[in-house]
């Protein structure tokens, strides 16, 4: 019997079976937990970004179709205010309901001109930086006279991988013969270009590329490239180039 100080205080003692396997589960159960935490975590961050990208992609559909509908009921009343202002019973009654009625009709159209104008601004600057963009333009010297290498490089901003840009590009040379200006097409110097509107198609650039041939006494000044895209983004480019050529 161990020595016991009169008046302490004693602690009872338990015995626990020993069990090296029960810890054991307890551990792996454990990190299954913090696992299965971290991959709902994820999905739920996922989940969550695709929602904001959908609503992201409703919402410019959405101010499109405002856009074209704004546009179309403009039109429509400035077509009937051109037609009150033709009508003769204007000049013969100088009717004040029909006075009324173009002021109105004024005051409308100008209000719809101010949406079109914001709707147009929205909707111009989602487009702005994405979609098909011009990316480069080089002209090089050969070694005989008058003929030269180009190579026109279009390409699509935020592209995914998935999706083809579809549209057309045009490219004119414009310079002088003699005293008058000359527009020549790309197809009319290039024997690799056998169409005016060259067909565009591809998921992340297109090269157009070949060489022209100018015509005797021509001097160029600058290229014009109008590109235009139909999908993924309905999109114009107008752009003009001035005659640099690298040797």
């Amino acid at each position: 019997m161990p020595n016991v100080v009169k008046g302490s205080k004693q602690e009872k003692m338990v015995v626990v079976p020993y069990r090296p396997g029960r810890r054991f589960v307890l551990v792996t159960l454990l990190m299954l937990g913090v696992g299965a935490g971290a991959v709902g975590g994820f999905m739920f961050g996922y989940t969550n970004t695709l929602r904001s990208q959908q609503s992201e992609q409703a919402t410019q559909q959405e101010l499109s179709k405002q856009l074209i509908s704004t546009e179309s009921e403009n039109a429509e009343l400035r077509r009937q205010v051109a037609i009150l202002d033709r009508s003769s019973v204007m000049d013969q009654l100088a009717s004040e309901v029909v006075k009324e009625t173009i002021l109105n009709l004024r005051g409308r159209v100008g209000q719809l001109e101010q949406d079109v104008v914001y709707y147009r601004q929205v909707v111009s600057a989602e487009i702005e930086d994405t979609g098909l963009i011009i990316s480069q333009l080089d002209i090089d010297a050969t070694r005989e006279a008058n003929r030269y290498r180009y190579k026109l490089v279009l390409r699509q901003q935020d592209a995914d991988g998935d999706t083809f840009l579809t549209g057309h590009v045009n490219v004119n040379l414009v310079g002088s013969q003699g005293e008058e200006q000359q527009i020549l097409s790309l197809r009319e110097l290039s024997a690799e270009q056998d169409e005016l509107n060259i067909r565009l198609r591809f998921k992340y650039f297109q090269n157009i590329e070949g060489e022209l041939v100018l015509p005797d006494n021509f001097v160029p000044d600058r290229l014009q490239v109008a590109a235009v895209s139909v999908e993924p983004v309905g999109k114009s480019i107008n752009q003009d180039f001035s005659w640099v050529v690298e040797r």
